[in-house]
């Protein structure tokens, strides 16, 4: 239930809710329809709390809970019918190449640097990197809350880290290359479709200001950034930047010159490799699965095959028991 009582403002909001939930999976339109029928109906149900009797005295606050708990429900309901639509499947999938191809990027090509031998400052980057695997690879994270709050505190760990680097507070130039790097060195699966699903289903006003705004937005040109870059943007001449586009040369043990970097990096990889062999352990398992139905149903049907076959060896042996008896009875 969206919430723990059941007045009757509560069983109407629950059911108003799942009914547009049957109702949108089964719609049959292009995502921007989708994303305003979503936001209509967030609106429309903010409106209708405050009309119930039983909210009357509720703190906007205590009840703007109650409209998150409703959002929260909508979406891990619909997620799997708007996440990454076919809309958005070729850029996804070209982003992610895109980052994949950038693992050579130092903090350098950046335009900042990272403190060497600080054990507290490479924690804080493995957190921020931690966090956006969090955002795209934890099953559970559904919502586009979570998987929002999952980039805030992404960017809190790196706010964090430049504190410990600099004695001081970052600014947006300063976070948006330590963002971008750690993008690059994390590789989120489905970037494009993530910052998409947030930027169509987190309710509007979200978005509008705060520090929610505020990190989406940077989390947004990080995004424009890769999919724009090229060598003038990362002081490499081209001839250098094709080099190590085409893969002839790699930075990457410099990138892992922290322990801490290193080790995520290495779960990362076994994080990805186990995601691949699961899959092929599921593929297997369908396969086998199939097997074993087509198996069954070969087996009923040779028992049915004996089970006839039987039975006409009955009939005969009756048959013959029949004529012999009367063969001797004359």
């Amino acid at each position: 239930a969206v919430v723990s009582t059941q007045s009757t403002g509560d069983r109407e909001v629950e059911e108003q809710t799942k009914n547009f939930i049957f109702w949108l999976k089964r719609l049959d339109a292009p995502i921007a329809r989708k994303r305003t029928e979503v936001q209509k109906f967030y609106s429309f149900m903010s409106k209708k709390l405050h009309q119930f009797p039983e909210f009357e005295g509720w703190s906007d606050e205590a009840v703007e809970e109650v409209v998150v708990g409703m959002e929260r429900f909508v979406m891990v309901n619909i997620h799997s019918a708007v996440f990454n639509p076919p809309e958005d499947h070729e850029q996804n999938q070209r982003l992610d190449k895109r980052i994949q191809s950038l693992h050579w990027i130092l903090p350098k090509h950046l335009d900042f640097s990272l403190p060497s031998d600080n054990e507290e400052a490479d924690r804080q980057l493995a957190i921020a990197q931690s966090y956006l695997l969090q955002e795209s690879m934890d099953r559970q994270n559904k919502t586009p809350h979570d998987k929002m709050r999952a980039i805030v505190q992404c960017c809190n760990a790196l706010h964090n880290l430049f504190q410990i680097a600099h004695d001081t507070a970052a600014g947006a130039d300063e976070l948006l290359p330590m963002l971008i790097y750690t993008i690059v060195v994390a590789a989120p699966p489905d970037l494009y479709a993530t910052i998409q699903y947030i930027d169509r289903f987190l309710p509007t006003d979200t978005l509008s200001s705060g520090k929610t705004a505020y990190h989406f937005t940077n989390m947004c040109i990080a995004q424009q950034f890769l999919e724009s870059l090229s060598h003038d943007k990362l002081s490499l001449s081209e001839e250098e930047y094709t080099h190590f586009m085409e893969g002839h040369s790699s930075h990457l043990e410099e990138a892992l010159s922290t322990k801490f970097a290193g080790g995520l990096l290495n779960n990362i990889s076994r994080v990805k490799e186990c995601e691949e062999r699961l899959r092929k352990l599921q593929g297997f398992h369908c396969k086998l699965s199939r097997n074993v139905e087509q198996l069954v149903e070969e087996v009923r049907g040779h028992r049915k095959e004996v089970e006839v076959g039987v039975g006409d060896m009955i009939g005969l042996f009756n048959t013959v028991e029949v004529e012999m008896t009367a063969l001797m009875a004359s």
